[in-house]
Parts: structure tokens; sequence; C-alpha cells
């Protein structure tokens, strides 16, 4: 398997820098544990099309972040199992294996390792797994005669110390799984190979950025091609799964595709062609399907309803929504409902907000939603904020807010602001702060900092200070240096220094090397320190700093 090859190249160097780990004696096994080149959890935010699972992803690395390993595992396993078809469920199953491995539970740990590698062969997460594998235990083992140190670290035959432990993989050394030594090093090659060591960890964490760079693309992507989907006006998917995927709007809704031998498949590929032929004709016959007992199946109705959204513009409007309000057939409903957004008439907003409010069913609620995410309108950005403000499940919330911050201009920064100051729940809160932090308008900026500095809530505080990591640029650099330095919370300056994480800044890596060798700092946070820091490429300051303390 891979990872053996990887075992076999890595043993050599890797014992070496445990035997100099050995002979300094102040960066013991515990700190090695916590100097990890698992990804960053926190470097980039995971933007796929449902906004809904981009929240639960985003919270739940954040648990990453603050080692609530438990939390995490529970939060990432509810995140496969709500959203089964998000693109990025590969990176939330190595993240539950990692948080299971943390916990110490190392048979779930490999059973998830397992389903991943096994359920996604192709994917972009295969080295960190296998290397996460590599560690549990009993997975591999290597034995090799015990080492000689002397007492100042020069190896000597004089004296003799026990087989050292190395961990393999996304650690640089533990208690387990792997035994490692080596006798009969010069000290001078022991700091090139460390050295090695260092500069092989940097480029794996920079691989690794890399690979969420290309999946935040490829997830942008997704979302254009959802939206080219309605607009289109020359093609049609003969499925007709346009059911948005939309803070989970639409799920379950129509999903089934007609067999090769279904009748109805072949009526709607007439249907289109009748459409391309005369538009006008095409109408009348759709018009006619979507009549009540028409003796049409689910499946033509959508359809019918589809083309005349992108065949007849506004002048169809009557019709949608008639189909939406009445229609016996909950799919058809949705279906509709979700074409009144995409043909952003001012006229529908009204009924928009009544689905989204009034009704009783989630699908009808969640595919107004939708809709109204769609319309560009100030109207239906009041609409939503309503929503946002309502007694509606907090997932419908949540959803109103992640499409109000993604809409341009300073109203919706004032809509922003409405919910937060108006709403009592600590989650649609949260929600608010991490729309602010996508806004780059300067008073969503100011806001954020306001909230860091004065919130009576510390989970609010928390939110708001990765927030402001994550607009990035040279104002949030400079803003989180000086919260550090006047923070007196121990746990704020903790999600603070981990917030740095964010910022590629020359200033940012000088400050956390501040932070390691200011005597005060508590040793479990320059251990958090070490693990930033290799992430930080082959920046010369920090390989000076790392081979410092090997020689302490």
């Amino acid at each position: 398997m891979n990872y053996l090859r990887k075992l076999n190249s890595m043993t050599k160097p890797l014992a070496v820098a445990a035997v100099l780990l050995l002979a300094a004696g102040t960066i013991y096994q515990a700190a090695a544990q916590q100097f990890s080149t698992r990804p960053k959890a926190n470097r980039f935010t995971q933007q796929g099309s449902n906004a809904a699972a981009n929240a639960m992803f985003s919270g739940a690395r954040d648990l990453i972040d603050d080692a609530q390993w438990s939390k995490a595992e529970d939060q990432f396993s509810k995140y496969i199992a709500a959203y089964p078809k998000e693109i990025n469920l590969d990176a939330a199953m190595y993240w539950m294996a990692y948080s299971q491995y943390k916990l110490r539970r190392f048979n779930q740990s490999k059973d998830t390792i397992d389903r991943l590698l096994k359920t996604y062969e192709k994917t972009g997460w295969r080295d960190e797994a296998e290397l996460l594998l590599a560690q549990l235990p009993g997975a591999v083992t290597v034995k090799v005669d015990p080492v000689t140190v002397d007492p100042v670290g020069q190896v000597s035959p004089a004296v003799n110390i026990a087989p050292v432990a190395v961990l393999v993989g996304p650690g640089v050394a533990s208690a387990a799984p792997v035994a490692i030594s080596v006798a009969g090093q010069d000290p001078v090659d022991v700091q090139i190979r460390t050295q090695e060591i260092q500069e092989r960890i940097a480029e794996a964490q920079a691989r690794s950025q890399e690979r969420v760079r290309e999946s935040q693309q490829r997830m942008q992507e997704r979302m254009d091609e959802a939206r080219e989907k309605i607009k289109d006006k020359t093609k049609i998917d003969f499925d007709f799964d346009f059911d948005f995927d939309f803070d989970g709007v639409g799920k379950g809704i129509g999903k089934g595709k007609a067999g090769d031998d279904d009748p109805s498949e072949f009526k709607i590929v007439v249907l289109q062609a009748l459409f391309e032929s005369d538009p006008q004709r095409g109408m009348a016959v759709a018009t006619e399907w979507l009549k009540p007992n028409s003796g049409q199946t689910v499946a033509c109705r959508r359809a019918a309803l589809t083309l005349l959204a992108r065949h007849g513009g506004k002048a169809v409007t009557p019709i949608i929504l008639s189909v939406a309000q009445n229609d016996p057939d909950l799919k058809v409903r949705a279906r509709a409902i979700s074409l009144l957004g995409a043909m952003n008439d001012e006229s529908v907003v009204d009924a928009l907000r009544d689905f989204a409010l009034n009704s009783q069913q989630s699908e009808i609620s969640e595919a107004a939603i939708y809709a109204l995410s769609q319309n560009t309108g100030a109207r239906a950005a009041g609409v939503l904020a309503d929503i946002a403000l309502s007694n509606k499940p907090v997932n419908l919330r949540r959803t109103a807010i992640s499409s109000i911050s993604a809409r341009s201009g300073e109203p919706a920064v004032d809509a922003l602001f409405k919910i937060y100051d108006s709403a009592n729940d600590i989650e649609i809160r949260k929600s608010v702060i991490l729309g602010l932090s996508r806004r780059k308008s300067d008073r969503a900026g100011a806001r954020l900092l306001e909230i860091a500095n004065s919130s009576e809530n510390v989970e609010l505080r928390k939110e708001a200070i990765r927030g402001i990591a994550r607009r990035g640029g040279e104002t949030a650099v400079d803003t989180l240096m000086r919260l550090y330095d006047s923070e007196k919370n121990e746990e704020l300056k903790d999600t603070i220094m981990n917030s740095f994480g964010y910022l590629n800044d020359k200033r940012v890596t000088n400050k956390l090397i501040e932070i390691a060798k200011n005597p005060q700092t508590p040793l479990e946070r320059r251990r958090r320190v070490v693990m930033l820091l290799s992430s930080r490429g082959k920046d010369p300051d920090v390989i000076a700093y790392l081979e410092q303390l090997l020689r302490q």
C-alpha cells in the first residue's frame, strides 16, 4: 500500500529526528504529539452551493481548531448524514476519522478511513488518510536496535536508552504506534536531516492547501452550473432535476429520473422539440398539461413547468403561481415555487413570503426561501430578513441569512445588522457574524470588531474573531495582533492565536514566534504555536527558531 511505502521512506529521517528530540530534553513527547502536519482545518472556508451545509462544515472545522474532538466528531457525523451529496464529504470523513483518533477511538477511526478510501477512490485526501491510518495502534511496527546517546546529546556507545517511539504520518513523535531507533549518527547529520524533515512537512502543508483551493474552485463551478441550468434557453436535462440545492432546499423532491422505457420520458422529449420548433404552441400544450385532471404524470407536469419558465418569461408567471398554490402534488408545487424565483418577478414576492412563513410543509418553505434568494429585488431581501427573525426552524432562518449575506450592496449589511440586533438566539447571531465575515464592507468589519471586543457572550466573541480572520488583509492582521495583546481572557487569546492560521503574512509569523518565546505563554499554547509555524512554508526565521528549540 501507499502508506507502507511512505513509512519505509520516512523511517530513517524520523528516527534521527527522534534522537535529537531526546538529546535536547526540552521538547518532550506530549509536545511532539501536537506538532502535526495535518491539513489546516481553518485556512479556507468551504463554499459549496448549500449554505446550511457550508455553515455546519465550517463550524465543525472550528471545533477541530479548538481541539474539541468529541464535538467535532459529532458535527462531522451529522454533516455526513444530513448532506450525502455535498462535494466535500471526503474531507468531512477525514476530519471525523482524525477526531476519533484524537479521542483514542482507534477502531472507529480505522473504519471511517476505510470507508473514505473505499467510497472515494480518487479523493484528494488519500495521502492524509493513509498516513493517519499508519498511526493507528497495531497498524505498522518497525523495530530497530536501541540508540545510544550521551548526556549532552552526542552519539556515543557509552549510554544506552530504550527504542524511541515515533509517530509516522501526520505527527512527528508519539508513544505509538511505530517503534524506531538508530545508532551511530553524527550530530551534524542529525541536524541536517531534521531540517529536511521540516521542509518536507512544509511541502506537505502547501500541497494540502492547494487541494483546498482546487476544491473551492470546483464548488464554485458547481454553483455556476446550477444557475446556468435555469438561465439556459437552449437545452434541457431529461431528468429535469432542477430541484435546487441551496441550504438543503428541495431535498428529496423529484429526484427520480424516468426509466428508459417510461412513456413520460418520450413525451417530455417531444414537448421540448415542440418548444424549439414553435414556442407558442409548446406553451399551449404545457399549459394544458398543468390543468387539474390533465392526466399527466408528475414528471410530465414538472417538465412542463420548467419549459414554461425557460421560454415564457414573465407572461407565464400567473400560470406557474397558480400551480404553486393549487397543485395537489407536493413535488410539482415545490418545482413551481422554485421557478418563481428564477423569473425575478416582484409581483410574486408576497406569495413567496406566504409560502415561506405560513406553510406547514418544510419542502414548501425551503422552496420559497430558495426562490427569494434568486430574486434580486429589495423587497425579496426584506422578506428574507423577516424569515430570519421568525419562529421558523433555525436551519431555514440560517438559510435566509446566508442568502442576504451573498447579496451585493450596503442594504444587505443593514439587514444583517438588524437581524443581529433583534435576534436572541445565539446560533442565529453566529450565522449573522459568518455573513458579515463574507462582506468586504468596512461597516461589516467594524461591527465584527465591536462584537469581538465587547459582546457579553464568549462564543459570539470567538465567532467574531474568526470572522475578522476570514476577511483577511492587512487590517485583519493589525486587528488580531492588537486584540491578542489587549485580551485578558486566556480562552479568547487561544482563539485569536488559532485564527492567525487564516493569515499568510510575515507579521503573523513574527508574532507567533514572539508568543512562543514569551516565558509567560502557557506551554499548551506554545505547542500550538509550533504547529502553526510548521505551516508557514520555508520561512528562514521559522526554521531558525525550530532549530533553536532543538538545541535548548
